[in-house]
């Protein structure tokens, strides 16, 4: 939906009323002004809102709506994508209801006729209905013969009808019926609370109801057991209708006590209702047990927390409460245990509750004049804002509950706490979430709606940046309350091993599955995998030393040695202090050694039950034993690049003083793909040197371009004279164009000696910037008498000149301050370089642009935190290349730490981009738009198209290809191969293939590699003595026989073919792939100058007209091309083969 689009001279009735809402929030508040009051913030005048589909839901596109003619701000933009989200989730309730209340009216009438049973003994009940095809769902322990209380069956006290379907508050494909059943109270005893008593009755209870059903309809329905929201406490029965009609609902059966034989004083979280619990801690009995309590009150209160609900509906609160369940739903939040135990009950209860107490003097926290964004806004601030560890209790009675692990938000009414199945991991991953997305929703100039509610969050591999798994033995629990503690247990120890390595900590395991009703679900031995997903930090997270407590620190450093074990030990440092330390190895993720040393220590777990599930692409394919790491390279260039500006600057004798020396170089902003300091990959390295303004300066950009080569021959003759161990030479370049003045003709390069065997030499390529050139050229592209092949000279000049010149030093000082700021950001643009590299369409994108791609994931995240790996931010990337419509927007990156980029800005970028869509529909010269506070034209990188339609759709095919591929491997796991595979390019789908004999395409001195097509590639050995000579050989800096090679391909048959290789030094440049442009596809009538080498086609004959048959038509000769290109790299080519 653009704004653009927007009929602004008619409101339809809908919009009126969403503007109503809108204003609304500007003029009433509550009690959170600060989280619920909308901002007045002013948004773009055009906008796009992307029509990304989840895959969990089917959202359509959103409606255009009519807004108002003076302009909107941003809440109110927000409120009306709200509004329109809520509308298009939103099921036909009528039409539902004409369907399963039927069954719903059936299905009661059976239970209500379902004769008593009198009282008989817990395994005398399930020896009986054994017999009859249904094992009771006991929870464990389950009865035995001493158990000293009967089961018996009496009609139910009432029957509710229960669920967000129910109570027209569903989104479209939930559709889940909960037919709750009361017992009567006169099945209950006064001590039922204790022991699983009435979790036991409610099962043989549950069991009866089942077996009735299924005799009354033992056709038309599928039947199970399962646990309602994991708890092996509350068993359901699930029915699926087998009618074709009806197999979008399901329904279930759950069993609820009455409120008055569950007493409240007994049953709150800190009263200990298991005293006889199987948990093997030997003081547990003693202990309460929070899911316990909250089961057995959460069963007794239904009807009472429905009610609420009911009271606290609004057409406002009905609209947040769906967006909220969408929110949750993209988080992978649900009521469910095992997702997190806070889904759409949860977030209405709290909703509710608060609309009518939680403010001062117990009044209502939340008006019921919010609008829909204010609900979503306010619940937010609580969630992210307000610790529930320390327990929030809600009501007029004062009831003392300790801090803990878990959150406690108690409804003193019900005494309830409503967050009972949250674990620690799961609510520090809410709050995590809530504050990501308020944040989101206050920014100012950003549009994150569609990231908010419509992305899929819950994606392991894009959401932490290191995924583990732990398998834990079944028999390790018996029970869900044991299998909590269990992993609350392990959760703590983890937490406090990994420390300030990590953020955040989540864990993942199985959900609760349904079982025939004839088939035992007891306590199951089955190992589970918990997988632990990790948001690290990356300032400490290869830290190889712990430092613990001091020696003298004796009851300290003994609980140290108590957690660690063998591990800790005690150390002498440096500056002279003894202390309890921890030492871990290189070249294993610190995380996995300290997880795998735990579980052994503290569970008994092998070490081989913890694996690692995400990989370290770093390491794996960029680092290589080189006689220098990659990291020390960049910090070596950068320490010789400090070293060279203030030896320039230092020079006597130079005509004018330099003014600034600007690096404009990938090796200098750490964003190289290879080790720019390893042969063959050593390159010239681009810097800029300014001197100051002068009135001796020529007006002619000829004359300049000789006054630079004066210049650079001073500064050559001065640098060898103060350092003679420098090296330098003059360069020309452009020579062909020279004449005219309009290009850069010259350079110096600046040459350090080697830093060691096996290392290049530092290469400085100097290039002199004088800011009159832009001056003089937009004056001579003003000439309105210009020839049309001069102007585009002068257009190419002035294009290359504002990118070489001017932004690609201001953009190389940002990437360096970036990455900087964001340790994993180099290895994430490097990683980017080498998956685009590898599927060569590396010389079609420049790097520029990547190095932008990559710095968006680290400074717009949203939904996510920042990343803290390179696999993680390499990953994002993929996943924003696969969604950006570059047809239809372009992509704006604020690349200020500070986020200060302007909305006129945003303005400006958005309506440039849209003129170039209308001036260039055909995309022939801009293809992507990316504009920066930076470059606000958006084309500065990719104007004049460097990046062609077909390369554009190549990479967003590729990247949805890529995480597809990442999606459906999650489950299984991906294996080496699998990563690996991501950067395997396929060479099935080209024209032709350009094989080049290794022994000269640079690369003969790599390991053993994997090339493009998927076949080993054997290294080619050669003496030592002959690789250090290279790597002393200035001459061989920036000599690439491929690269030459390929430029005069795209020279001599650019309009004929589009070549693709990869360009890395460690990549697979033995081969060159083609395509033929359609533009020589096909029949073609032959014509003087056509361009390409054709072949003359016989004359066809036939009853066309004479004119056509006069015409002599032609194809492309493409056999007679491949023998030219052959020609022209003889030597260097080994064999062409074209692709039928």
């Amino acid at each position: 939906m653009s704004v653009n689009d927007v009929d602004t001279n008619g409101h339809s009735p809908k919009r009126r009323k969403v503007s109503h809402e809108a204003k609304q929030s500007k003029e009433k508040s509550g009690s959170l002004q600060e989280g619920a009051q909308d901002s007045n913030e002013p948004l773009p005048s055009a906008r796009q809102v992307s029509n990304h589909k989840p895959r969990s839901n089917s959202f359509t596109k959103m409606k255009a709506a009519a807004l108002p003619a003076g302009g909107v701000s941003k809440s109110s933009i927000i409120a009306l994508q709200i509004s329109d989200l809520s509308t298009e989730v939103t099921p036909e309730y009528d039409s539902l209801r004409h369907k399963w209340t039927p069954v719903v009216r059936n299905l009661e009438s059976v239970i209500k006729q379902i004769p008593e049973r009198k009282p008989i003994s817990g395994t005398e009940a399930a020896k009986s209905f054994r017999k009859q095809g249904i094992t009771i769902p006991f929870p464990e322990p389950r009865p035995t013969k001493d158990t000293n209380y009967k089961f018996e069956f009496k009609p139910p006290s009432s029957i509710k009808t229960r669920g967000a379907l129910v109570d027209n508050l569903s989104v479209k494909h939930e559709n889940l019926i909960d037919i709750r059943v009361i017992m009567p109270e006169s099945l209950f005893q006064e001590k039922d609370y204790l022991n699983n008593r009435a979790f036991h009755k409610a099962a043989f209870y549950l069991s009866c109801i089942a077996l009735s059903l299924k005799e009354s309809y033992p056709k038309e329905f599928d039947w199970s057991f399962s646990h309602q929201h994991d708890l092996d406490l509350l068993p359901i029965v699930c029915l699926i209708p087998r009618d074709p009609q009806l197999a979008k609902f399901t329904f279930q059966i759950s069993v609820g006590f009455p409120s008055a034989v569950i007493p409240i004083e007994k049953t709150s979280p800190t009263k200990v209702c298991l005293r006889n619990s199987t948990v093997s801690d030997d003081e547990s009995d003693r202990k309460p047990v929070p899911v316990y309590n909250g089961a057995i009150r959460y069963a007794a209160s239904s009807s009472s927390l429905a009610e609420r609900t009911k009271l606290s509906r609004s057409p406002a609160f009905d609209e947040s409460c769906r967006v909220a369940q969408i929110w949750l739903r993209q988080r992978g939040f649900s009521s469910a245990i095992s997702e997190g135990g806070f889904g759409f009950d949860e977030w209405s209860h709290i909703c509710g509750l608060l609309l009518q107490q939680g403010g001062h003097r117990n009044h209502p926290l939340f008006s019921k004049q919010y609008s829909s964004l204010q609900f979503l806004k306010a619940m937010l601030q609580i969630l992210a804002v307000r610790d529930l560890r320390d327990p929030w209790i809600i009501g007029d009675i004062k009831v003392e509950i300790p801090r803990s692990d878990v959150p406690v938000l108690y409804d003193v009414t019900n005494g309830f706490n409503v967050l009972y199945k949250m674990t620690p991991w799961s609510y520090e991953r809410l709050r995590h979430h809530a504050q990501l997305s308020l944040t989101a929703l206050n920014t100012k100039h950003q549009d994150n709606f569609e990231s908010i509610f419509l992305f899929k969050v819950a994606e392991p591999f894009l959401q932490y940046d290191e995924v583990l798994s732990i398998n834990i033995p079944g028999k390790s629990f018996a029970s869900t309350a044991e299998r909590v503690q269990y992993l609350q247990r392990l959760y703590s120890v983890i937490s406090r091993g990994l420390g300030d390595r990590t953020n955040l900590i989540n864990f993942t395991f199985p959900k609760a599955q349904t079982w025939p009703l004839k088939h035992d679900h007891g306590a199951s031995t089955t190992d589970i995998q918990v997988e632990v997903g990790l948001l690290i930090n990356a300032d400490n997270i290869t830290r190889l030393v712990d430092h613990g407590p001091s020696a003298d620190e004796q009851q300290e450093a003994a609980e140290f040695r108590e957690f660690w074990g063998e591990k800790a030990e005690l150390r002498r440092f440096k500056d002279g202090s003894i202390s309890e330390s921890l030492v871990w190895l290189p070249g294993t993720p610190v995380t996995l050694q300290i997880i795998k040393h735990l579980v052994l220590q503290h569970f008994k777990l092998l070490p081989s039950s913890v694996t690692r599930r995400s990989r370290d692409l770093q390491s794996d394919l960029l680092e290589e034993a080189d006689a220098v790491s990659t990291k020390d390279a960049f910090r070596l260039i950068n320490n010789t690049y400090q070293s060279l500006t203030s030896t320039l600057h230092g020079l006597q004798g130079l005509p004018l003083p330099i003014r600034s020396i600007s690096p404009a170089d990938a090796a200098l902003r750490s964003s190289t793909i290879d080790n720019p300091l390893i042969p063959p990959a050593s390159k010239p390295i681009d810097i800029l040197i300014q001197f100051d303004s002068s009135a001796r300066w020529p007006d002619s950009l000829p004359a300049i371009q000789h006054t630079k080569i004066a210049f650079l021959l001073k500064v050559s003759e001065l640098l060898s004279s103060s350092d003679q161990t420098l090296t330098t030479r003059i360069g020309l370049e452009n020579t062909t164009q020279a004449t005219s003045g309009y290009f850069n003709t010259s350079f110096l390069d600046i040459i350090y000696p080697s830093g060691g065997p096996g290392i290049s030499p530092i290469c400085f390529r100097a290039r002199i910037l004088h800011d009159r050139e832009s001056h003089l050229l937009q004056t001579a592209l003003s000439d309105k008498t210009l020839h049309g092949s001069v102007r585009d000279s002068i257009n190419t000049a002035l294009t290359e000149y504002k990118s070489a010149f001017l932004a690609s030093p201001i953009h190389t000082t940002t990437i360096r301050t970036l990455c900087t700021r964001f340790p994993p950001l180099s290895g994430t643009i490097r990683l980017l370089k080498k998956w685009i590299s590898s599927h060569r369409l590396l010389d079609h994108i420049p790097p520029e642009i990547l190095e932008i791609l990559a710095a968006q994931t680290f400074l717009q995240p949203t939904p996510w935190a920042a990343p803290g790996s390179c696999t993680t931010a390499f990953l994002r990337c993929l996943h924003l290349l696969s969604r950006w419509d570059w047809t239809t927007a372009p992509l704006v990156v604020d690349l200020s730490l500070g986020q200060e980029m302007s909305s006129s800005q945003v303005d400006v970028i958005k309506t440039r981009f849209q003129a170039w869509r209308k001036l260039d529909p055909s995309f022939n010269k801009v293809v992507w738009c990316v504009g920066t506070n930076l470059d606000e034209t958006g084309t500065v990188w990719t104007g004049n198209g460097r990046v062609e339609r077909v390369v554009a759709s190549r990479v967003r095919a590729l990247a949805s290809a890529a995480i597809d591929r990442v999606r459906s491997s999650h489950e299984d796991g991906m294996d080496a191969g699998s990563w690996d595979g991501l950067f395997v390019g396929d060479l099935e789908n080209y024209d032709f293939i350009i094989r080049l004999k290794r022994s000269v395409t640079g690369n003969a001195r790599s390991k053993r590699r994997r090339s493009s097509a998927g076949e080993a590639v054997d290294s080619v050995v050669e003496y030592k003595n002959l690789q250090i000579g290279e790597a002393l050989d200035i001459d061989s800096i920036g000599f690439d026989a491929v690269q030459l090679y390929l430029e005069d391909l795209r020279f001599v048959f650019g309009h004929t073919a589009l070549f693709f290789h990869d360009g890395s030094a460690a990549g697979a440049n033995s081969v060159i792939a083609g395509l033929w442009r359609p533009s020589v596809k096909g029949e073609k009538e032959w014509r003087v100058r056509l361009g390409w080498s054709s072949v003359p086609l016989p004359i066809k004959s036939g009853d066309g007209d004479e004119e056509d048959a006069e015409k002599f038509m032609c194809t492309f000769n493409g056999d007679a091309v491949l023998a030219e290109m052959a020609a022209l790299g003889e030597g260097l080519v080994k064999e062409i083969k074209g692709n039928e």
